[in-house]
């Protein structure tokens, strides 16, 4: 029996070319049907304190190391310590953070309200990159890169040594996920979130405070960081190290030097510090205020723009949150 084909219609043809056109990426240049993938964006502050014109960098996890510094996004803190970084081809993966000196870049030292050289490298952890990530960078975040080592990197390391250092923190409330500034622009009617704010700029004071102040923290050869001749530069740099040096894994630490660096930041009584206040309209006001005190903190809200009923109402609830 003799076979054959019926002929296709017009308009089955037209559909057909249709189909091979789209599949080609469409009759005008020979795209390739892709879609390009959403930005991705990172976002935070850097403290210890307040870190202006720091150098900034986002750096992928690449077979469980951090790219080159060279490869990084990059871009530097404003006089706020925020930055904001976008990855252009929608990375998702793990990422570190690195704040690094940048040329004429200061930090805020709380303890006197004045600003000091910015001589160091604070890290943050991030195990995955998202359309909205938020990092905050400060020495305990530093102590979590600094648990995860330098290979072998990835997501659930990163969750570990976070998980990791905030237990160890919980006698100082320390959340690496919170603001270390208080926020009254996007926070100022949640009193609880501006107590854990509050408490993040009372925590970095007392790190500022223990570099001056303790010879608990040493340097690597057991050199106290206050050593005479130091600058407090040098000493804030030297007490971030050594607070790190406890790590020796995601999990694990040294429970004596622990002790010792513990030790050291409850020693330091926090009653005047240059607390960085984002008020509501956004700009940034350092008041003074006795961190053990309602009342200072009390007056220290209102004058950066909180109504007096309201602070009177909101600094109980925040200094329940403050240790």
């Amino acid at each position: 029996m003799q076979e054959y084909s019926r002929p296709l219609s017009i308009g089955a043809i037209s559909i057909a070319a249709l189909t091979l056109l789209s599949a080609c990426g469409g009759a005008g240049g020979g795209g390739s049907g892709t879609v390009a993938p959403a930005a991705t964006a990172l976002s935070g502050t850097a403290a210890k304190g307040i870190v202006k014109g720091g150098r900034v960098l986002v750096c992928r996890i690449v077979n469980g190391t951090p790219e080159p510094d060279a490869s990084c996004a990059s871009t530097a803190t404003g006089n706020d310590g925020s930055f904001s970084v976008a990855m252009s081809d929608g990375y998702t993966g793990p990422a570190m953070v690195k704040i690094m000196a940048g040329a004429g870049s200061m930090m805020s030292d709380e303890s006197t309200g004045t600003d000091i050289p910015y001589a160091m490298t604070m890290r943050a952890l991030v195990p995955a990159m998202s359309s909205g990530t938020t990092a905050y960078v400060t020495p305990f975040s530093e102590m979590a890169a600094s648990a995860v080592g330098t290979s072998g990197i990835d997501a659930g390391r990163m969750t570990q040594a976070m998980a990791t250092v905030q237990t160890m923190m919980t006698s100082l409330g320390i959340d690496l996920n919170v603001m270390p500034m208080v926020n009254l622009r996007n926070d100022g009617a949640d009193s609880e979130m501006l107590g854990r704010q509050a408490n993040m700029v009372k925590q970095l004071a007392r790190v500022m405070m223990a570099a001056k102040n303790s010879s608990a923290l040493t340097d690597v050869n057991g050199v106290p960081c206050n050593a005479p001749g130091t600058s407090a530069a040098q000493q804030v740099a030297c007490a971030i190290n050594s607070m790190s040096s406890v790590m020796s894994g995601p999990g694990t630490f040294d429970a004596s030097k622990f002790g010792s660096v513990l030790g050291a930041l409850n020693s330091q009584t926090v009653t005047s510090v240059a607390m960085p206040i984002m008020r509501a309209d956004g700009s940034i006001g350092m008041q003074t205020a006795d961190m053990s005190s309602d009342a200072s903190i009390q007056a220290a809200m209102q004058q950066a723009g909180m109504m007096t009923t309201t602070a009177a109402t909101a600094v109980p609830i925040m200094m329940q949150r403050m240790r």
